[in-house]
């Protein structure tokens, strides 16, 4: 049986994926999407 210390470790590190990748999809994905817009922008 795993101790709550190391089941709240192994829940996080996914928690801040799916956090990440919640926060571009509300945000348009942002990352994803600005870069080409720059690259368009600047030629």
């Amino acid at each position: 049986m795993i101790s709550v210390d190391q089941f709240l470790r192994l829940i996080s590190v996914p928690a801040v994926v799916a956090a990440f990748l919640i926060a571009s999809q509300v945000s348009g994905a942002g990352i994803f999407h600005s870069q080409p817009a720059v690259q368009v922008a600047t030629q």
